[in-house]
């Protein structure tokens, strides 16, 4: 498949994360099937699903590439460096923190990092499996800290809950040995084995161990930790009649309120990459408002402690590598464990609701749920999973992983519709991450996708070769470069915007499935 041997196309047939938490596995061998045509699509047809407006653009901007042949001295360095821009990533997520690593990591020495949070905050979130997106932190060369905080996946089993104790009580649906699949997959094989150790890049982690990951592998003076962003705008960069250097060209200027004083400040970049998540304020500056659509699901996370001894017991040993879920009617449990020397039991308990929870706000800090009174309760969160577990019987391996949780949040299931685009026309501005394609968990692709968005967008920038800034672009000998960061940053959409869109689309079908009652239900088990 043309995917396979391309760094922006690295999705596994087993899918499960999101940028914050993720409940979900695929949950029958058809549908690993048709995601993995997806996770690894076939000619332009499968690069461009969900995208009407890239076939008008690529022409145009196919042409407007060269492919030179004229000859110049090779260690020239304005032929052999991308240009020097000022970039800002506003956003210190999985996804801000992977874009600056992939900026750094093609060239571009001053990327700055912003996040309203004063530190890059431990112990938040759950767990997430990464697949697409450890290949990703291999190619950062951050292979031997994921191995080091994962834990591998095994096996993802499947079964049903009958309220009743009906015949179909505890029928298994799915028992899906995780390596063989990507063993016996050439595109799978291909992505998703380390070329570094030839080990299955699959594995279980929790979201506080990644951030510390990569944000250990940034200079400590690239994170600007509480500086919170307000605006974003673009502007021509000549300030004034003298300022002949700006003329032709546009900045992005971002608005600040810093911390603790509150003052706001503004500062002018080249670049701004939005990775603030599903309620950025860098997409809603540049495009205008789109608040995201609730899905009419809510999930309620629990994880265990870092460091109890007791609470690992909470799951046999020859269960921590395997995901299980159960499948009720109007609801769906997963418990599944994270960590390496370390681990920790996770249990995710999906619910079909349309009563609208908010999906992050204060979630990762105060249990989500707002109760009567507007305010959030972990206490409620709890409470909210055990009744839940109770009401739809769940197993008592599911009840006893919930009981020995020190964490509970409550959130919504929240997604965007696709942009017709993620970049403005200055190619000042673009997005990545939730900020782009916030989609719903039940792919697991969150973390994974943004993974891939911050490689992309990396590995294009990496080849923008300008001569100068406003002038002519001199030919290069023998590279495939774009002339412009517009071109560029066109390109990582042409990438990314056709797998992004098909997971979301599918995820929202999956999610619905999963969580289904009556006849739904039914047909999703037999």
């Amino acid at each position: 498949r043309q995917a396979a041997d391309r760094s922006e196309s690295l999705v596994g047939p087993m899918t499960t994360s999101r940028a914050t938490t993720q409940p979900a596995f695929t949950t029958t061998a058809s549908r690993l099937e048709r995601f993995r045509t997806r996770a690894f699509p076939a000619g332009e047809q499968g690069r461009t699903m969900g995208c009407r407006d890239v076939d008008a653009r690529r022409s145009s901007r196919r042409r407007a590439r060269v492919l030179a042949t004229a000859s110049i001295k090779p260690l020239d360095p304005k032929y052999n460096c991308p240009p020097d821009l000022k970039i800002a990533v506003v956003g210190a997520g999985p996804c801000g923190l992977a874009t600056a690593l992939a900026l750094r990591r093609h060239g571009f020495g001053d990327v700055t990092v912003f996040d309203r949070f004063p530190e890059i905050r431990p112990a938040l979130g759950a767990a997430f499996n990464l697949n697409g997106g450890a290949a990703v932190l291999d190619k950062f060369g951050l292979l031997p800290e994921f191995r080091a905080m994962n834990n591998p996946m095994r096996l993802v089993r499947s079964r049903r809950v009958d309220a009743n104790g009906g015949p179909l009580d505890r029928l298994e649906i799915m028992n899906v040995d995780v390596p063989k699949i990507i063993a016996d997959d050439p595109v799978a094989r291909d992505a998703l084995v380390s070329a570094t150790d030839g080990e299955p890049l699959c594995g279980t982690v929790m979201r506080a161990d990644l951030l510390r990951a990569l944000a250990d592998a940034l200079p400590p003076e690239s994170l600007m930790l509480g500086r919170e962003v307000t605006g974003c705008v673009t502007r021509p960069a000549n300030n004034g009649p003298g300022d002949t250097a700006g003329a032709g060209r546009s900045v992005a200027a971002l608005t600040f309120r810093d911390y603790p004083d509150g003052k706001e400040t503004t500062e002018f970049f080249d670049l701004v990459v939005g990775a603030d998540g599903i309620r950025g304020v860098v997409r809603e500056s540049t495009f205008g408002k789109s608040p995201p659509k609730y899905g009419g699901i809510r999930i309620i996370f629990g994880c265990t402690a870092e460091g109890d001894a007791e609470a690992v017991n909470a799951r046999p040993e020859s269960e921590h590598g395997e995901a299980h879920q159960w499948f009720g009617d109007g609801c769906y449990a997963l418990v599944y464990t994270a960590g390496g020397e370390c681990k920790q039991h996770n249990v995710a308990v999906c619910i079909a609701d349309e009563t609208e929870t908010d999906e992050n706000a204060e979630w990762r800090v105060n249990g989500g749920r707002s109760s009567s009174k507007g305010k959030t309760d972990p206490a409620a969160a709890r409470a909210a999973c055990m009744e839940a577990l109770e009401r739809y019987s769940m197993p008592p391996e599911v009840v006893a992983v919930a009981e020995r949780c020190e964490r509970f949040f409550d959130v919504g299931v929240h997604y965007h519709d696709p942009m017709a685009s993620w970049s403005d026309p200055s190619g000042c501005v673009t997005l990545a991450g939730d900020s782009a394609h916030a989609m719903p968990p039940f792919l697991g692709q969150g973390a994974n996708q943004s993974l891939q968005d911050a490689w992309t967008l990396g590995e294009k920038l990496g080849k923008v070769r300008l001569a100068g800034r406003g002038a002519a672009v001199d030919a290069v000998a023998g590279v495939d470069y774009y002339g412009t960061v517009a071109e560029a940053l066109a390109e990582y959409e042409e990438t990314r915007k056709g797998p992004t869109s098909a997971i979301m689309l599918s995820s929202r079908v999956i999610g619905f499935v999963e969580t289904g009652r009556g006849p739904v239900g039914w047909v999703r088990d037999v």
